[in-house]
């Protein structure tokens, strides 16, 4: 294990920053989908992360439970959905202080932002395709299986998410 300082290791970074030893590989963000999930979203259409108080979330009744409401951010409002549950996995978000979301940036005609929360935002990483491995039933349970398009085996097992596939769920 490492005892280096953070300020010692966020020295290293930008110093591998500004030589150009930038890792290869697509972006992912990393986040902790349940206590047992670590899961990862392709950086492409994520705009940003946000950590968010629940006040400043506006409840919508008479929505599906994976619906925790609608925010202003940055002169855009947009909805807010608890990830976990939209994915039928058991969720602990039920009524925190804070809410911690990715904002997405939907493609298509009417391109709008979404946020997704989850249970802890844990960085970016760069993978190449020859890290992401095909996803099997041994790893990925049944009811995650439609939205998991291949896994990531570090420290953990970490679910690689199909966006495409989170936002069909969003419209059923």
């Amino acid at each position: 294990m490492s005892t280096s300082s953070p300020a010692s290791r966020i020295q290293a970074n930008l110093q591998e920053l500004f030589e150009g030893k930038i890792a290869s590989g697509d972006a992912y963000i990393k986040f902790k989908l349940t206590s047992e999930i670590t899961a990862l979203l392709s950086m492409n259409q994520v705009q940003e992360s946000l950590i968010v108080e629940a006040a400043k979330i506006t409840p919508l009744p008479s929505m599906p439970k994976y619906t925790i409401g609608m925010i202003n951010s940055r002169d855009r409002v947009f909805c807010i959905f608890d990830l976990a549950q939209l994915l039928n996995l058991p969720t602990v978000l039920i009524t925190p202080n804070q809410y911690q979301i990715i904002v997405l940036q939907t493609t298509g005609e009417s391109s709008i932002p979404i946020g997704l929360a989850v249970m802890g935002l844990q960085g970016i990483i760069r993978l190449t395709s020859k890290q992401i491995l095909s996803a099997n039933s041994d790893v990925v349970n049944s009811s995650l299986a439609p939205f998991v398009s291949g896994v990531v085996q570090q420290e953990t097992t970490m679910m690689v998410l199909e966006l495409a596939n989170i936002l069909q769920a969003l419209q059923a």
